[in-house]
């Protein structure tokens, strides 16, 4: 799979831009943050949210741990 590098920034300023080229052109966008990566971006193949079981993430939040991230996630855990 072909890869892209972008700043933080640039990505912030032109996020659409850089999403079609994901979703369109099958590309992986890794989002840089003082010329080290830090997030990739790219597209997920699915016909459901459930086919994204077994995915693998890392999420971090500052907010509490206890609630929920998505909407109706409880639903889809159990």
């Amino acid at each position: 799979m072909q890869e892209i590098q972008v700043s933080k920034q640039a990505f912030i300023q032109y996020t659409s831009r850089y999403l079609k080229m994901a979703e369109q052109e099958g590309k992986a966008i890794v989002i840089t943050h003082h010329k080290m990566p830090t997030l990739c971006v790219q597209s997920v193949a699915t016909k459901s949210i459930h086919d994204l079981r077994g995915c693998a993430g890392v999420i971090k939040t500052t907010e509490d741990i206890n609630k929920p991230i998505l909407p109706g996630f409880d639903e889809w855990s159990s």
